[in-house]
């Protein structure tokens, strides 16, 4: 009988383990969101001339690294009531 609860302990630790690990990914994302915005005010700084070209990959690469974020957080909610 204790070694069932010992392990019901053992996995509720692990699910909230687990779900901490997915909150790095949230640090990753929005590391490369800053790098993202860093790349492109240098970008616009050096010339100018090709702000309107460079912003609209911008708001691609932001918005594709942003989905990642949301299917981390997903992965996690899904985790931590299950």
């Amino acid at each position: 009988m204790e070694t069932a609860e010992s392990m019901q302990y053992i996995a509720e630790a692990a699910k909230y383990l687990s779900v901490g690990l997915i909150s790095l990914v949230m640090l990753g994302v929005a590391k490369g969101v800053a790098q993202i915005w860093v790349a492109i005010i240098s970008s616009v700084s050096r010339n100018p001339g090709v702000k309107n070209d460079v912003s609209l990959f911008a708001w691609g690469g932001a918005a594709i690294t942003e989905a990642i974020a949301l299917y981390a957080l997903g992965l996690a909610i899904i985790m931590l009531y299950m």
